[in-house]
């Protein structure tokens, strides 16, 4: 690969950045607009649907951020302890940190010279978001030991039905 190419465009990029212009995460194909500042993700298409990143979990790394995505909504799915089945149109996120979803911010953030901090955490030309499928989350357990929950509860109930009878 020619290094001054890359140098050109890294140097590009940086100038874009400096001046104000906002990087971008494709998830699941829907276009979002990062402002680290704020700590949100922005669809492009529909400002005013925004993604918090302020709770969000890491995994174990701390390299990425992980969460439920409703594809349909295009915004976070809340999870329910009680789910009985798995959600129609969530996928599990996986989007990389602020080191590579906004290294300029994030060296203003932690007090860094912008220009030296992107020399060792380049700004990314693309970004996209990985789609995990649920059973790579919790999920299906879950969704597994609330059915067995409901089911044990039906039997209990016939049972003490059935027996209040007999008593009779």
């Amino acid at each position: 690969m020619d290094t001054h190419h890359n140098l050109t465009e890294d140097a590009e990029r940086y100038q874009q950045r400096s001046s104000g212009i906002l990087p971008h995460i494709y998830i699941a194909g829907t276009d979002f607009t990062i402002d680290w500042r704020l700590k949100e993700l922005r669809e492009t298409a529909a400002p005013w649907n925004a993604i918090s990143m302020r709770h969000m979990d890491m995994d174990r790394e701390g390299d990425h951020y992980l969460f439920f995505y409703d594809t349909a909504q295009h915004r976070v799915w809340h999870f329910d302890p009680y789910l009985t089945a798995l959600p129609a149109n969530v996928v599990l996120m996986e989007i990389p940190n602020e080191l590579k979803l906004d290294p300029y911010a994030a060296a203003h953030e932690y007090g860094v010279d912008p220009a030296e901090f992107v020399q060792n955490f380049p700004i990314p030309q693309k970004l996209a978001g990985t789609v995990k499928p649920l059973s790579e989350s919790g999920l299906p357990d879950i969704v597994a030991e609330n059915l067995e929950k409901l089911e044990k509860g039906r039997n209990q109930g016939s049972e003490l039905s059935q027996g209040g009878k007999r008593g009779r």
